[in-house]
């Protein structure tokens, strides 16, 4: 079953329309929520004239954090263990202050969403207007308002990591290449909006709390800190999810007050965010300003790599603090270097707060390293394959150690791979070894193209730990509950696949469940391509405990050794006589007798495990992009894309494939086409799907995913994430190709998103 590319299970559900999502949970009595949004970057609140909005029929109600005390300060920044981030805490409505045009200064409820936003509509705030920090290089210059008072910066943290004499690599290579490199904004825009839906129960004192999280645990954390309650008294439930990609990680405000309010009012609480709402209050992916430096020999050896950037952070760091650390311990990639030394400061500003999107850093750090290599390939006049072959790490020598810290505070250690694999069978599948006669041809006819590539690793199962819980129902079928939720990864297909495996039993008699803090006890989330390296483990482990439980058991049925019971196609037996055995249905039934329980000591079939990594498994691959570039438009157009990747071992290759297809696609949107773009005051500029560029599915390619997998050493099933690793090279493979289809005019590609008015167009006549 392992290995086998069989459907998702839970397709079924979302092509008959039977997906269960926040929104659909409408009980009779639900009042609706409304939020009151700052319209400045920066503002004191002076006033808010709330009775015009009281007095429409249907409004219960009109709350600021003066109304709402609990709401205040329960927002602190999650604890990242490589970055040491300032204090603050954030309350869920402004405290007299507005950090970014977007953050909820008022609640109003009502007893319809239209009503709702009537009245929010109708709550007059008045402001002060203060000056704004609306960019990272600005908010770090001397005299830049602050956006935290009690800060003497706004550099929230600075994370520094390097190995070796970085200054006298510089002063002995033959050649240093530096470049200011910029990637820009994003917006995850998941195909579901965030939503919430919260009930209080008086009689019981618990409420249960709907959510399209990620990370459905501090959710539940910190609604019960802010309700005064015991953490089982808070139940978060996160059903269907229609996308997450990371914005829906971070513990929103919206999350918080619906729980208060429920409680305040005792009626449900439901609230649906709008696509506006979206742009302007839910995370972005953070911006990066990188001033990079590759020093290298004449020969195309690479001494050392410096690169000293920013990151957006946003007015405040619900899950970014993440971020830095990320980009900073994957700038090295695949290759080897003499000397490093990376720097980054996560500075806040008067915009909408970031967070980890897809990649989360890797992206980032991806681009400018692989910006470098071909422009000094260009500079050496070697190829830019044959410059990379010359420098990625050996396959002898991984293990291979690092020598800085991951963002878990462990050494960053590659655990397996073969790099020179990756990239000679990307170089094959690509056609490369024609390409440059194609090109000529084709310049020849007044076309320009051109090729890229870009190698990737990616830190992938970061823990702490994830459990599993494998039961055996009295029907015979088995049910397993994980912690973390699905917003589309195909879980309940890959993890079903590891337990029919592991407790030999049709993957249609699987099923699982997750996402759920009632359900199961302890969980992180699903973040960070993670769920399958940790959870499947703690599913293997909680499948083989319950079949050595059915083995003993069937052994006491039987009367044999435990030994020498073969459990199969859910059933035990005796060995060698398969007319002595008993299915699981059966078994479940015997397992809860007194008599075997006395003799067991145990009741009934199901076990829970939980799997804790030492620290991450290492993903790799390389990505080869064909493009071209119309002479008079700028217009890029992407003629062919390759990955090449190394997942480990994979579960569903078939999944696996379809992540690569997923994150390369939105690889595409970040690299052409999206971009979050403020104006001077920190009004947000691209605040609809009119003026935000998605990718499209009439601009993407034929996607061509070939695995060449090292299984990992880490984990008993020797798999690695792969959620986010797609996402990561196709900016910089894609800013590669463009550079190079225009290299005759001396154009450079050091900017994402590639923008037409920084290319030198028109170029003239064609020919």
């Amino acid at each position: 079953m392992i290995g086998a590319s069989v459907r998702r299970k839970e397709d079924w559900r979302f092509v008959t329309g039977r997906g269960r999502y926040v929104d659909d949970l409408r009980p009779a009595d639900a009042l609706h929520l409304a939020i009151v949004r700052g319209v400045h970057a920066h503002a004191r609140v002076t006033a808010v004239a709330a009775g015009p909005a009281r007095s429409i029929d249907g409004v219960v109600g009109v709350f600021t954090l003066d109304d709402l005390p609990e709401l205040r300060g329960v927002l602190p920044p999650p604890p990242v263990a490589a970055v040491k981030l300032q204090e603050y805490r954030q309350s869920a409505l402004a405290d007299g202050l507005v950090r970014f045009a977007g953050e909820p200064i008022a609640a109003v409820v009502a007893v319809s969403p239209y009503l709702a936003r009537d009245g929010a509509a109708a709550v007059s705030v008045e402001y002060e207007p203060l000056a704004a920090a609306t960019d990272p290089e600005r908010a770090i210059a001397p005299g830049a308002p602050l956006v935290h008072a009690h800060w003497s910066t706004n550099v929230a943290a600075t994370v520094s990591v390097g190995f070796g004499d970085v200054d006298a690599v510089l002063r002995a290579a033959d050649l240093v290449v530096t470049r200011r490199l910029e990637f820009g904004r994003m917006s995850a825009t998941p195909m579901e909006p965030r939503a919430v839906a919260a009930r209080w129960d008086a009689v019981t004192g618990t409420l249960h709390l709907w959510s399209t999280a990620q990370i459905p645990y501090v959710v539940a954390q910190r609604v019960a800190e802010a309700l005064g309650l015991p953490a089982d008294a808070v139940r978060v439930t996160a059903p269907d999810v229609g996308g997450g990609f990371g914005c829906k990680g971070p513990v929103y405000p919206e999350e918080v007050i619906a729980a208060v309010l429920a409680r305040r009012l005792g009626r449900p609480i439901r609230w649906t965010e709008t696509r506006g709402e979206g742009f302007v209050s839910t995370t972005h992916a953070s911006g990066q300003i990188h001033e990079a430096t590759l020093a290298l020999r004449r020969d195309g050896s690479f001494l050392a790599l410096v690169d000293d950037f920013l990151v957006d952070a946003g007015a405040y760091v619900p899950r970014g603090a993440v971020v830095v650390n990320v980009t900073a311990t994957h700038l090295p990639g695949l290759y080897r270097f003499d000397a490093f030394r990376g720097r980054g400061r996560l500075v806040v500003t008067h915009r909408a707060p970031t967070a980890p999107y897809r990649g989360a850093g890797r992206p980032q750090a991806t681009f400018p390293v692989e910006r470098l290599i071909d422009i000094a390939a260009r500079e050496l006049a070697i190829d830019p394959v044959e410059l990379r072959r010359r420098n990625l790490i050996a396959r002898e020598a991984l293990p291979f150690q690092r020598g800085i810290p991951y963002r878990d505070g462990m050494p960053v250690v590659y655990d397996s791979g073969d790099y020179g694999a990756l990239l000679d069978t990307a170089v094959e599948r690509s056609g490369y070894r024609t390409f440059r006669d194609r090109q000529r041809a084709a310049r020849g006819e007044g076309r320009l193209l051109g090729f890229g590539l870009a190698t990737y690793n990616e830190a992938t199962g970061v823990g702490p730990h994830e459990g599993a819980a494998v039961t055996i129902e009295a029907d015979g079928r088995v049910r397993v509950a994980i912690g973390p939720p699905s917003q589309g990864q195909g879980h309940e297909t890959v993890l079903a696949q590891v337990c029919a495996d592991r407790l030999g039993v049709a993957l249609e008699e699987v099923t699982v469940s997750g996402g759920d803090t009632a359900r199961f006890p302890f969980g992180s989330g699903t973040y960070a391509s993670r769920v399958t390296v940790i959870a499947g483990n703690a599913v293997a482990q909680a499948a083989d405990a319950v079949r050595e439980r059915v083995a003993r058991l069937a052994a006491l049925a039987l009367e044999c050794d435990a030994h020498d019971v073969v459990v199969a196609g859910g059933r035990a037996e005796v060995k060698g006589a398969p007319d002595r055995g008993l299915d699981f249905r059966a078994l479940a039934a015997l397992a809860v007798r007194p008599d075997v329980v006395r003799r067991l000591g145990d009741a009934g079939l199901s076990t829970t495990r939980y799997f804790s990594p030492e620290s991450v498994t290492w993903a790799g691959g390389v990505h080869a992009a064909t493009v071209e570039v119309d002479r008079e438009t700028g217009a890029v157009t992407v003629l062919a894309y390759h990955v090449v990747h190394d997942a480990g071992h994979e579960i569903n290759p078939r999944l696996v494939e379809g992540q690569a297809h997923g994150g390369v696609v939105q690889g595409l949107g970040m690299a052409t086409s999206e971009g979050i773009v403020y104006d001077e005051a920190g009004q947000l500029l691209t605040a609809t799907l009119m003026d935000y560029g998605l990718p499209r599915a009439d601009a993407t390619p034929a996607i061509d995913v070939t695995s060449c997998d090292s299984p990992s050493p880490l984990n008993p099933l020797g798999v690695k994430g792969t959620g986010e690793g797609s996402a990561g090279p196709p900016p910089a493979a894609l800013a590669n190709a463009v550079a190079d289809a225009l290299a005759q005019a001396g154009v450079e590609v050091n900017a994402i998103p590639i923008s037409r008015a920084r290319l030198p167009f028109p170029a003239g006549p064609r020919g």
